[in-house]
C-alpha cells in the first residue's frame, strides 16, 4: 500500500470514524506525520488535559513542570517532534462519508460547537497549548498547520459554544470539572447554566 499523501485538511476528516494508524506525508514538502484514528477518548484523557481547558487561554504554551504548586505558567513552544502525531477522534467524522455509512453522530447543527485541540511538541506533556477550532474544517486545517511545524495534536473534543464562551470569559469565578459525554444529545442535556453554575462542563470526545 502506498503512503497516504495529505494536501488538504479534508483528507484527515475522510478517515475519521475508523480506528487505525499509519504514517503519511503532508503536501509537496512531504512532511512525515503519524496518523492515529481513535473511536473515542476516555474520561482519564479528559482529566489529563482538564487543567489546560480550565485555564481558559488559547494559543499559549503552558507548563506546570518544576512548579511545586502545580500552577500553569506560560513557556516557549520547546522543540518540535521529528515525526508529529495527529490523534483524530471519531467526532470529526466527515459528514458526507458518515451519512453514506449511516454513522452520522450529530443531530444538532455543528456550528453550535467549538473544538478544543491539545497540541504538544517533543516534550510531550511537559508543555502543551490549546487551540480552539470553530468548525470541523477549521480543526483539520489547524491540525495540518501544527504538524507542518512539527507539533502533535494529542486530543480533540467538542464543547457547546456557550460553554466555551463561558470558559474563556474573564467574568468566571470558579474552576470547572469536565465530564465526558457520549453524544450531542447528552452534551446538550449535560451542559446547562445550572451545571455551569455548579462548576461542571460536558465534553464530547
Amino acid at each position: 500500500m502506498s503512503p497516504i499523501n495529505i494536501r488538504k485538511g479534508d483528507a484527515l476528516l475522510q478517515r475519521a470514524g475508523t480506528t487505525f494508524d499509519d504514517q503519511a506525508f503532508i503536501g509537496p514538502l512531504q512532511r512525515p506525520v503519524y496518523l492515529v484514528y481513535v473511536s473515542a477518548f476516555l474520561q482519564e484523557d479528559v482529566d489529563k488535559y482538564a487543567k489546560l481547558f480550565d485555564h481558559g487561554v488559547e494559543g499559549q504554551w503552558l507548563s506546570h513542570a518544576n512548579d511545586p504548586t502545580g500552577l500553569l505558567r506560560v513557556v516557549d513552544a520547546g522543540p518540535p517532534c521529528a515525526v508529529p502525531k495527529l490523534t483524530i477522534s471519531s467526532i470529526l467524522e466527515n459528514p458526507p462519508l458518515a451519512k453514506k455509512m449511516k454513522v452520522y453522530p450529530f443531530q444538532e447543527p455543528r456550528e453550535l460547537m467549538d473544538l478544543p485541540l491539545v497540541v504538544q511538541g517533543k516534550d510531550a506533556s511537559g508543555r502543551s497549548k490549546v487551540v480552539v477550532a470553530r468548525s470541523f474544517e477549521d480543526a483539520a486545517t489547524s491540525m495540518l498547520h501544527e504538524a507542518i511545524n512539527g507539533f502533535s495534536v494529542v486530543f480533540t473534543g467538542a464543547l457547546l459554544r456557550s460553554d466555551m464562551n463561558h470558559l474563556f470569559s474573564s467574568k468566571r469565578s470558579r474552576p470547572f470539572d469536565f465530564k465526558k459525554v457520549p453524544d450531542v444529545a447528552a452534551l446538550n442535556n449535560f451542559s446547562t447554566k445550572t451545571t455551569r453554575d455548579c462548576g461542571k462542563i460536558g465534553i464530547l470526545c
